[in-house]
């Protein structure tokens, strides 16, 4: 197992580049405290933000997140497509991992192409508190923030939206299994 430290001097994104290239697994370590160390496979690199299609602990994919490039402080590689990993994910039909057509390029819109893709998306403000994250339905857009209709633990609407700056978003995802719970129960925000 190959591990990248990024160094003064070192490209983030030639790294994650060449893991996308090579279809490694990798995981990734972010310079926000505290944040959570992601698993899983390079599907698209943008001006700001990397999509990883996820690798559940119990070795199936589990949707997207994009992160800010700017936070990314570590590639680890994990593992290509003749690892245990990549051999179980061929044989349960999940290899290659693929991407899906979203905006990197700026968080707004991610967040808009995001909820086109899959009916719920995923923010995180970790930078505040990295064990917390809202989960809905964007509504509005504004040239800084977006307007999210959330949807609560036991997959109920909230009544109104709440609004999150652009700026704090440090974590979008979108396509997993327990947003597809909860939308399987929520059904669509009300009118």
């Amino acid at each position: 197992m190959a591990e990248v430290k990024t160094r003064p001097g070192r490209d983030v994104r030639a790294e994650l580049d060449k893991a996308a290239q090579e279809q490694a697994l990798v995981r990734v370590s972010r310079s926000i405290r505290r944040s959570d160390k992601l698993d899983g496979f390079v599907v698209g690199i943008g001006q700001a933000w990397v999509l990883l299609a996820l690798l559940d602990h119990n070795i199936y994919l589990n949707g997207y997140a994009a992160l800010r490039l700017s936070d990314v402080s570590k590639v680890e590689r994990r593992g290509g497509p003749d690892s245990f990993m990549g051999r179980a994910l061929a044989a349960r039909g999940e290899w290659p991992p693929v991407g899906v057509d979203v905006d990197l390029d700026s968080v707004g819109e991610l967040i808009r192409t995001a909820a086109e893709v899959a009916p719920l998306v995923t923010l995180h403000i970790e930078e505040d508190d990295p064990t917390v994250c809202f989960i809905g339905r964007p509504v509005r857009f504004t040239g800084r923030s977006v307007h999210l209709r959330e949807i609560t633990s036991q997959a109920e609407w909230e009544k109104r939206p709440t609004k999150w700056a652009f700026a704090d978003v440090t974590r979008v995802e979108f396509g997993g299994r327990y947003e597809e719970a909860l939308t399987l129960i929520g059904g669509a925000p009300p009118a």
